[in-house]
């Protein structure tokens, strides 16, 4: 086959490979994305569920108060770059028996269940994109610690 002939057979092929790449590119795209913004979903995860063990932990020592707890959790959300502004602190103390103790942290005796809950609005970058959804994934991180 001569020059010529080769060059002739290989152009109807350039079309081809440019069509191929438009119809592949989107989906690998997707699939990049995605899995970006799941491992963002996924740290962000993680640090509310840290940022609520700190919590948990400070409610759990004897004579702290509920301010002391949501300052120790505020200031580790602060310090990992998640502003807390969008997101609530909760926490609830539960007897023995698992009835939740009236007067909150200040009424918390040995042994009882202290849960703090964080709870955060992940913004996800490319959700406005996608009809229907407002691109905003409520997510809770909890620990629980008994008290001493």
């Amino acid at each position: 086959m001569t020059q010529q002939a080769r060059r002739r057979g290989d152009r109807g092929r350039g079309g081809q490979a440019v069509v191929e790449f438009a119809l592949v590119l989107p989906v690998f795209v997707l699939l990049v994305f995605g899995a970006l913004e799941f491992g963002r979903a996924y740290y962000n995860m993680h640090l509310l569920t840290n940022a609520a063990r700190e919590g948990a932990r400070r409610a759990s020592l004897p004579n702290q108060t509920e301010a002391e707890v949501m300052d120790t959790v505020e200031g580790f959300l602060t310090g990992v770059g998640l502003p807390l502004e969008e997101g609530t602190i909760s926490m609830a103390v539960e007897d023995s028996n698992g009835s939740e103790r009236e007067g909150g942290l200040a009424a918390a005796l040995e042994g009882d269940a202290v849960t703090v809950s964080v709870t955060y609005d992940f913004r996800v970058l490319v959700g406005s994109l996608l009809p229907g959804f407002s691109g905003i994934v409520p997510m809770t991180g909890r620990c629980t610690f008994r008290h001493e």
